[in-house]
């Protein structure tokens, strides 16, 4: 039960993806209090969830069942272990409350061997506690118990990850091969060795700090407008100046480069299709729970 088709632009990651494997799969319990729970932290944008959907691809063989549900909200995670307990058809009252068809989800998940369970957006910790819920003995987290082939993996952009409980695990930028390698693709421009193009593929990665969101936005802009590397430095220094002078100082989920990378595509789009600019700025207002839609707030 995954939402999300494979990614075929992903690139780099091996060494961590299997790092991720081998610490699910290995048949010597560490010391490590969380064994068979990881928790993948780190900026906005710096690709968590796509290393855990290429994972989830990867380990298609490893698992007989599959699992994926967002924490963004509470009510967002409730209604993904409904969706588990439908797709299992567990046997549940038809009257049950949201906590109560998770209580029976999580039970059944207990008793049942060999699953991977990925737990996307948890960056409010609270969002695991049901003392909200107003229901007393009953589960007090919404969080799978541990045992032997029951592995749970989360994003989260909390820093504190292990506090899920689980073992963090920080997710780095890209290194600059992967940064390049991404760029050629999504733009469609070769990058040979030792080239112009590739010098100024480099001073793009640096530009945007390695950040596997921003190259993507940027290949995409790039493809899009059918215009060159140097060109598009140009362009984003021009925008990047003018992000600076809305944003305010002050610790953020996601750094500069994303928000200028999201302005250069959007006022792109407004130019091509008003009506849809203006939706994606009404979007924005109603999805509270993310940070990364406000950039379009700024647009007028």
């Amino acid at each position: 039960m995954v939402p999300y088709e494979r990614n075929r632009f992903f690139v780099g990651r091996d060494t961590f993806i299997a790092d991720l494997h081998n610490t699910f799969q290995s048949n010597t319990r560490p010391a490590l209090q969380h064994h068979g729970r990881i928790a993948l932290f780190g900026l906005g944008g710096i690709g968590k969830t796509q290393i855990a959907l290429e994972f989830v691809y990867r380990s298609q063989s490893s698992y007989r069942r599959i699992y994926w549900i967002s924490a963004a909200t509470q009510e967002s995670l409730l209604d993904g272990y409904q969706k588990i307990g439908k797709r299992a058809s567990i046997s549940i009252a038809p009257d049950s409350k949201p906590v109560e068809v998770a209580e029976q989800v999580l039970l059944w998940l207990k008793s049942t061997a060999n699953w991977l369970l990925v737990i996307d957006n948890l960056d409010d910790i609270g969002v695991l506690s049901t003392r909200n819920l107003g229901i007393p003995n009953i589960i007090n987290s919404l969080l799978p118990e541990l045992g032997p082939g029951q592995h749970t993996l989360t994003t989260t952009r909390n820093a504190k990850a292990d506090h899920i409980p689980a073992q963090a695990k920080e997710v780095q930028l890209f290194k600059e091969v992967d940064s390049i390698t991404l760029l050629s693709s999504l733009s469609g421009i070769l990058i040979l060795p030792a080239s112009e193009e590739e010098k100024f593929a480099q001073k793009i990665a640096e530009e945007l700090g390695n950040l596997p969101l921003a190259i993507s936005q940027a290949g995409s802009y790039i493809k899009e407008k059918s215009e060159g590397f140097a060109e598009y430095i140009t362009h984003y220094r021009q925008y990047r100046s003018h992000v600076n002078f809305w944003i305010p100082e002050g610790p953020r989920p996601y750094p500069h480069s994303v928000a200028t990378t999201w302005m250069m595509s959007v006022n792109e789009i407004r130019k091509s299709n008003a009506t849809a600019a203006q939706l994606f700025q009404l979007l924005a207002f109603f999805n509270r729970f993310q940070s990364l839609p406000r950039c379009f707030l700024a647009l007028d």
